[in-house]
């Protein structure tokens, strides 16, 4: 008996070293799969995955499941979940009391009967399942400690059988989740340093495109990229918001490989509602359903792209405002997105929002100094150019230079008669002078809108292509405004490529316009000034002239031959085409025509044309536009030939006008 009982004890020595060896094995492989699995650069994901796999194989159990809690929110969420051969991705829910007892005691739960009363005994109310399982009958949960805090769990169930969990088994999963978590807290420190030097490296990829002074949008393609290459995603995008406008701007989207360059668009709830609440917005699967439950609306993709089956929204915020957000979404399977996805695209749209911020104060500085450039040389202009087309052509000049534009037009626009007068034009280096032409639409757009167009794709559609020039692939024109009137337009043309222009280039080209706008009024209000005065100079030289000859009209005692000559040098000195002199016969009251030339004039009573009104006023009479409104004006009737100018001056005797000297023009106003 003694020998049997011996043997006994030593079966079930055996027994109790193999299952520690067996724990021990199954440990040891644990850790040496979490290692590699390190070392191999997994994400956290990635190590979750191959945990859990692994302790499905060591265990009799339908499902198991590896959560993590935050105590805080007092949420659970999945990480790895199987029941009966299927992976389900359930969403992140509320700690039940059942998660709160594991937190709270820090110890094992184990129930091998009886589940669902004794559920409803811990609970209070009855056992639920998660939402596409089915309730066991057997359970233990094991709690992952890490400096004494319960970071997460570790649990198997059976859903045939009571009693299904041994000594055994709940010692080895004990021992390997113990195991277990020194390993993922480790595999999650690595996780974060890896977050962090992705994150460092967006940051550093945006510094480093400071000190390369690339302009705004080149930070957008390159912290895009960044994003492309660090995530499980076919659609990135960086978009901002004008929440005064209501619209969002496109400045970077990727699908499926392919760049797209969608115009801007009214906001979408989606962004309404990232905008009102500040914060991310996570939608894993279901998408257009629970779009749909969140905004009220259905989900409206870009046009040109697909709709996706999983989405990540982090808003980018600078101080408490919402100024855009950064996109992932991809279009091939649902629960795309780990917690780690969302924590490492938070982390860098933060200091990516900063960044942003810093690169786009300095874009404005250039754009400032740029502006403030164009300006002092439009300035400079003024001083060394007297001559308004040499404003247009040094302006033109400047422009050239400072944009990526084959062609650039400064236009006058005349709505009356609906034409255009091209001011400047220049194209692939060539200079051109087209004729005047009647303005299509986008200049009546101009006229009516009084707001920039910029037109990036199809612009070969829309063009009006002047003589001897190319089709443009994309187009923008900024209006110049004199007193809330559209004057004319700038506008650049890129023969090359679509998409040449971005919002800071129309930001630019507008401020640039509203300031130029005002330099090149002043520009033409000067020579307009100078050829006034140069013409009132003119016409007072030529007055005195006739003033002149008025007083020697007077002294001159032959009469006929004075006539003459007075006539003769009038009809020189001023290439008129009708000259007359009158002489009124106060006695008879008629008015005599002694010399003529160009149009013939009788003898006629004083009556009420415009000779009468200059010899009844003794003004000199100047009318160099619109003869009929002038006559009507001075409700004189017309007589003779009808002209585009007219000066006549009275012949004054001591304190009578006797007549009037007259040149016409028939062709120049």
């Amino acid at each position: 008996m003694k020998k049997s009982g011996t043997i006994t004890k030593d079966i079930d020595q055996i027994y109790i070293l193999s299952n520690q060896l067996k724990q021990r094995e199954a440990e040891l492989s644990l850790i040496k799969s979490v290692q590699e699995a390190i070392a191999a650069e997994v994400d956290m994901q990635g190590i979750y995955d191959l945990v859990g796999d692994k302790i499905r194989d060591l265990f009799d159990a339908q499902v198991v499941g590896i959560y993590t809690i935050d105590p805080d929110k007092k949420m659970e969420y999945f990480h790895y979940l199987y029941e009966d051969g299927s992976r389900i991705f359930p969403s992140p829910r509320p700690l039940d009391k059942i998660r709160l007892l594991l937190v709270e005691t820090k110890e094992l739960i184990l129930i091998n009967e009886d589940l669902t009363q004794k559920v409803a005994e811990i609970t209070g109310i009855p056992a639920k399942a998660v939402p596409g399982t089915q309730m066991p009958k057997s359970l233990l949960f094991v709690p992952m400690l890490v400096r004494g805090k319960v970071t997460g769990y570790v649990s198997i169930q059976n859903l045939d059988k009571e009693h299904a969990f041994r000594d055994s088994d709940v010692g080895l999963l004990s021992t390997l989740t113990n195991t277990m978590s020194s390993a993922l807290e480790n595999a999650r420190l690595f996780n974060e340093s890896e977050q962090r030097n992705a994150e460092l490296a967006v940051i550093n990829s945006v510094q480093e495109g400071l000190s390369a002074e690339m302009d705004i949008q080149e930070i957008y393609d390159l912290v895009g990229n960044k994003i492309r290459d660090l995530f499980d995603s076919q659609v990135t995008g960086i978009y901002t918001f004008d929440k005064e406008a209501g619209i969002e701007n496109f400045h970077y989207l990727f699908e499926d490989g392919e760049r797209l360059y969608p115009e801007s668009r009214p906001l979408i709830p989606v962004r309404k509602w990232i905008i009102n609440n500040s914060c991310l917005l996570l939608i894993n699967e279901d998408a257009k359903n629970k779009v749909f439950e969140i905004t009220g609306e259905k989900l409206s993709p870009v046009p040109g792209t697909r709709l996706p089956k999983s989405m990540l929204f982090v808003p980018l915020i600078i101080g408490n405002e919402v100024k855009g957000c950064v996109s992932l979404q991809n279009l091939d399977k649902e629960n795309a997105f780990s917690e780690s996805d969302v924590q490492l695209l938070s982390t860098i749209s933060n200091s990516m929002s900063v960044a942003l911020e810093n690169a786009r104060l300095f874009n404005e500085t250039e754009l400032r100094n740029a502006e403030l450039a164009v300006i002092n040389s439009v300035q400079e202009g003024l001083v060394s150019e007297m001559d308004i087309q040499g404003i247009y052509n040094l302006v033109g000049d400047r422009l050239r230079k400072l944009f990526d534009a084959q062609a650039v037009v400064i236009a006058t626009l005349i709505p009356k008669e609906k034409k255009e007068i091209f001011n400047y034009i220049y194209e692939n280096g060539a200079r051109h002078y087209p004729e005047d032409r009647t303005y299509n639409n986008i200049r009546q757009q101009l006229i009516d809108t009084r707001e920039y167009i910029c037109i990036n794709k199809n612009a070969s559609k829309l063009a009006k292509v002047v003589p001897g020039t190319k089709e443009p692939k994309s187009m923008l024109f900024v209006p110049l405004i004199i007193s809330d009137t559209v004057e004319g337009y700038i506008s650049l043309q890129n023969i090359d490529r679509e998409n040449a222009f971005n919002d800071s280039d129309i930001r630019l080209l507008n401020t640039l316009a509203n300031s130029m706008t005002v330099t090149l009024e002043n520009a033409r209000l000067f020579t307009e000034t100078t050829r006034l005065l140069g013409e009132t100079e003119q016409w007072a030289t030529e007055m005195q002239t006739v003033n002149n000859i008025s007083r020697a009209l007077v002294a001159q005692l032959e009469f006929d031959a004075l006539v003459n000559l007075v006539g003769e040098q009038m009809k020189d000195t001023f290439k008129a085409d009708i000259v007359y002199l009158a002489i009124h016969d106060a006695e008879s009251s008629m008015l005599h025509f002694p010399y003529n030339y160009g149009d013939y004039a009788e003898s006629r009573p004083f009556g009420n044309g415009i000779t009468e009104k200059i010899i009844i006023t003794q003004e000199p009479l100047l009318i160099n536009q619109n003869l009929n409104e002038a006559y009507d004006k001075l409700k004189a009737e017309k007589r003779g030939k009808m002209v585009e100018s007219y000066l006549g001056v009275p012949i004054i005797m001591g304190k009578k006008a006797i007549g009037v000297i007259s040149v016409q023009s028939i062709e120049y106003e």
